[in-house]
């Protein structure tokens, strides 16, 4: 093999591999990016979970602080009222509802349902299920004696 033979094919692999690198790279940046949107979306997700659930139980205590029941029953408006003002605009959005149950004179019991909104794609979302928060609280009322 003569020297100018070794460097047409040294020439010839070159230009196979033009582009290659801007391919994986944008492959990789891709993947990053959705792997980052899935931790933003894991956190958001666990922090308003915890927030809703603390602002129900607060509305549930407030609830439960009156004597009487149709007290209680009464308190409704005012608990979901303050409720909502602790969600601040999440709650003003509509992402998270109370739904009350004052059949019990013993206990106050409010379900929660929220959705959150989401940084990931509607069908990646759906996978992790922390998009969505179903809880029941209960708080017994305490009687003095």
């Amino acid at each position: 093999m003569t020297r100018g033979s070794l460097d047409t094919h040294a020439l010839d692999t070159q230009a196979l591999d033009d582009g290659a690198t801007t391919i994986g790279t944008s492959a990789g940046f891709l993947v990053f990016l959705l792997l980052l949107f899935a931790a933003v979306h894991i956190l958001f997700s666990l922090y308003a979970s915890s927030l809703v659930t603390a602002a129900a139980l607060e509305a549930a205590q407030m609830v439960a602080g009156y004597d009487e029941v149709a007290d209680r029953c009464a308190a409704v408006a005012e608990a979901e009222a303050r409720f909502l003002e602790k969600l601040g605009d999440y709650g003003e959005a509509g992402h998270a509802t109370l739904h009350w149950i004052c059949a019990d004179p013993e206990d106050v019991t409010v379900r929660v349902t929220a959705d959150h909104p989401t940084f990931l794609p509607r069908r990646l979302a759906g996978l992790t299920d922390l998009a969505h928060l179903d809880r029941t609280i209960v708080v017994r009322v305490e009687a003095f004696r």
